[in-house]
Order: C-alpha cells, then sequence, then structure tokens
C-alpha cells in the first residue's frame, strides 16, 4: 500500500510563503494609509479647536491674543521661593513673555499651566539646580507638552518640552523703520500690524516695535470662512518661545540682545505673508505703497510645504537668520496643510495654491491691506 504525504512539500511551501509576501505587500501601504488619514485628521480636529479656542479669547477678552504679550512678572530676589518645586528656589527676576498659546491655554483644558503662567508667585524660569530644569531656562512646570499642540504626523520636533506643530496668522512682514524702496519692504513695522493685514499682532510694545491694535472678529470684513487663524509648520519652535528666547531674555527684555532675540517673535509659532507677488511690474501700479514687490518665484521657502531648493521642509531647521523665511504652512501631509478659519471650521489646503490665494487667506481685509495686489477677491474654487 502506497504511504500518503501527509506535509506541504518544499515547492507548495514555498508557493505559500510568496503568497504571503504579496499580501503582505498589498496591505502594508493601505494600512499606513488609513494610519496617516487618523493622524491627518486628529490634526485637522486639533486645528478645529485652536479656532474655536480664539474666538472664546476673543468674546471674553474683546480682541484677539498677541503673538506675543506679557502675562506678569515674577520678583525673584532673596528668599524667593517656586510653591510647586521646592528645589527651584532663588529664580532671578523676570518678565513672563509669552505666545498666542499661552493666552488660550484656558481653553484648552490647561488651566494649571496658565495659572504658572499669569499668577506673581510661581516663576517660569529654573535655577539652575532642580531636577525639574526644562530647555532654554524654562522650568517643566511652565513648557509641559500639551497633546493638543502635536500634530501625529510632524517628524521634526524642536526641543523636548513645549513640543509644537501649529503656527497662527500674524500678518504682513514688515520693515522695521520707513519703508524703503526694494522688493519685500512694503510698509513699516507698525503698519504692517494693522487690522486689515492678519489676526495676530505685536502686544508687547518697544521702541523699535511699537504694539499692533486690537485686532476684533468684527474686523474680518471678508468674511470669517475666507479668514485663516491656523495651520501647521514642521519647523514650529515650542509653544512657551517668544523668538528665541531664553532665561536671559525674560531677565532683561529691554537689553539689545534680548530685543533682537525677540524680533524674531512673529515667526516660530506663526505664519506671515511678504510683499511679494507672481507680477510684480503689473501689481506696482495697484498696490497702496509705491513700492516694486518681490517675485514670489525667487522665494520658494514662502509658499506653503516651501523649500529652499537644496532642502525640502524636513530637513531644514528655524534660526534668526531664516525664521521670516519658514514662516508658512508646511506639514507631513500630502499635497498641502490642514488650516482652521475664523468661523472655527477646519479645511484642506492644497500647497499649489496661487501665492494671492495666501495672501487673501491672510487678510481679514483685503482691498485695506498692504498687499501688492489689494483688488484680488478670493473664489472659494481657488481653494
Amino acid at each position: 500500500m502506497k504511504r500518503q504525504n501527509i506535509g506541504f512539500t518544499l515547492v507548495e511551501l514555498l508557493v505559500v510563503i510568496t503568497i504571503i509576501g504579496i499580501l503582505m505587500g498589498l496591505l502594508l501601504p493601505a494600512i499606513n494609509a488609513a494610519r496617516e488619514t487618523a493622524r491627518r485628521n486628529q490634526c485637522n480636529t486639533q486645528l478645529k479647536n485652536l479656532a474655536v479656542a480664539a474666538i472664546q479669547y476673543e468674546n471674553t477678552k474683546k480682541e484677539l491674543p498677541g503673538y506675543i504679550q506679557s502675562f506678569g512678572n515674577y520678583a525673584g530676589g532673596t528668599g524667593a521661593l517656586d510653591p510647586a518645586d521646592p528645589d527651584n528656589s532663588l529664580v532671578p527676576a523676570h518678565t513672563k513673555l509669552g505666545t498666542w498659546v499661552v493666552a488660550l491655554l484656558p481653553w484648552l483644558d490647561a488651566q494649571p499651566t496658565y495659572e504658572r503662567w499669569t499668577e506673581d508667585r510661581y516663576p517660569l524660569l529654573e535655577n539652575g539646580t532642580t531636577p525639574n530644569g526644562g530647555d532654554n531656562g524654562y522650568h517643566q512646570l511652565s513648557t509641559p507638552n500639551l497633546a493638543i499642540m502635536q500634530c501625529g504626523s510632524n517628524p521634526v520636533s524642536v526641543g523636548a518640552f513645549a513640543k509644537n506643530s501649529y503656527i497662527a496668522n500674524n500678518g504682513m512682514v514688515g520693515a522695521l523703520a520707513a519703508p524703503v524702496s526694494g522688493p519685500g519692504t512694503g510698509v513699516s513695522f507698525l503698519d504692517s500690524q494693522k487690522r486689515a493685514n492678519g489676526a495676530f499682532n505685536n502686544k508687547f510694545p518697544r521702541t523699535d516695535r511699537p504694539a499692533g491694535p486690537a485686532v476684533r472678529l468684527d474686523d474680518f470684513k471678508d468674511g470669517f470662512g475666507n479668514t485663516l487663524l491656523f495651520s501647521e509648520n514642521v519647523q514650529a519652535l515650542p509653544w512657551n518661545r517668544v523668538g528665541f528666547s531664553e532665561s536671559a531674555t525674560l531677565q532683561d527684555p529691554t537689553a539689545t540682545a534680548a530685543l533682537n532675540t525677540l524680533a524674531n517673535a512673529p515667526y516660530g509659532q506663526g505664519m506671515v505673508w511678504h510683499y511679494e507677488d507672481i507680477d510684480p511690474a503689473a501689481s506696482i501700479s495697484w498696490n497702496h505703497e509705491g513700492y516694486v514687490p518681490g517675485d514670489i518665484n525667487d522665494f520658494p521657502l514662502h509658499r506653503i510645504n516651501g523649500g529652499d531648493g537644496t532642502n525640502d521642509r524636513f530637513t531644514l531647521t528655524m534660526s534668526a537668520a531664516n525664521a521670516a523665511d519658514l514662516a508658512r504652512p508646511s506639514s507631513a501631509h500630502v499635497d498641502g496643510v490642514n488650516v482652521s478659519m475664523a468661523d472655527g471650521g477646519s479645511r484642506f489646503i492644497a500647497d499649489s495654491i496661487d501665492y494671492r490665494v495666501y495672501q487673501a487667506l491672510l487678510t481679514p481685509r483685503g482691498k485695506s491691506s498692504d498687499v501688492p495686489w489689494p483688488e484680488y477677491v478670493l473664489q472659494g474654487e481657488e481653494l
């Protein structure tokens, strides 16, 4: 009687392994795509929550927060103690300068952190000997990692604390002094702060950078659903840092070195638009300033998801030298970025949109703004 084989032959085993490999090759991309879709949707929801928080802030304070503002002072000195950390004694006196994120903390389920920033008995900084020190001289309790500020798709992380993926509409890049002829220097810093140019502005006045006016939702004449409040940026700085602030900056914010550091406050957690256009020669006859704008085609970094021709958006690092260039929406999502609007809604914007469309999204009242082509009217189908 012939014996019947029970197991697999080598050929059959190889066929089964091959089939499994093919199936895995088909399934893994689908699984990864589903995961990315989930991360993108989560990011979208977080941005929507930020917009709702900003609207609630405006309803309470009757204006939107600044991209930099003071939240009080810590007296410091001999005998100064940190009520939340006994090891953090003798912290020097400092001004509590923070970003728009700090202003929104009560509406982001982070009231304890907000109280550390706004109650004078708590220091923001650490004394150098506490085991609870954070980055750049800040205390860990002042700079926790908040889930709502982190997009799961963001491959770039700056620092270990106060991790951040999101940016606010900080309006126009302006010159420090009176306008001078030449590309990209359309208006003075003060004029760049006006309501028609952006949503968030300077709330910590200095001699060289005066405070901007109160911006209210009533100023959004182009429509709440047509004006952008928040987006994402893979180069965004930690949510606590104004410019490239560190311990010394807060101890004497009027020092020259501190002022230079704070000059980058619009960019670390913000997006801006530049005085540039797709047709500079034609736009000069239409704009309010009479200055030739720069050609956006010469500045690819300023576009959504922009790189510099040598480095893509994932390998660039924000510094004082390039902060204004990198203050634009960018993400790890395919072909665009998530944004949230002044009506509390959110959407996905393609990175291929025209630069005039981008400028229109950031200007609450385009015709009164300083964009090179103020007569441009945003059309919904262009998004």
